[in-house]
């Protein structure tokens, strides 16, 4: 796996507040649904608002990569279809 670089990260956070409201209420169901033992799991300290926060942001990330990937524009795949 390859971490996204500092500048896509930038990207996603000025980006974040854009996110549709619908978009950012089911994100945080699908959370939700994980559950807070699952995240404690993992080495946090449960569902807190850091880990929300963290979460958004990196889907937002996710897709700042998606719309900036040279591979989908070579291959002719609206970004928009993906995301």
């Amino acid at each position: 796996m390859i971490a996204p670089n500092a500048e896509t990260i930038e990207m996603a956070a000025d980006n974040l507040k854009s996110v549709p409201d619908f978009i950012q209420k089911s994100q945080i169901q699908e959370l939700q649904s994980f559950g807070d033992v699952r995240a404690q799991g993992i080495g946090a300290s449960g569902l807190t608002e850091d880990f929300k926060v963290g979460y958004a942001l990196g889907l937002q990330t996710a897709r700042m990569i998606l719309a900036t990937s040279a591979v989908l524009a070579i291959k002719g795949v609206d970004p928009l279809q993906v995301l």
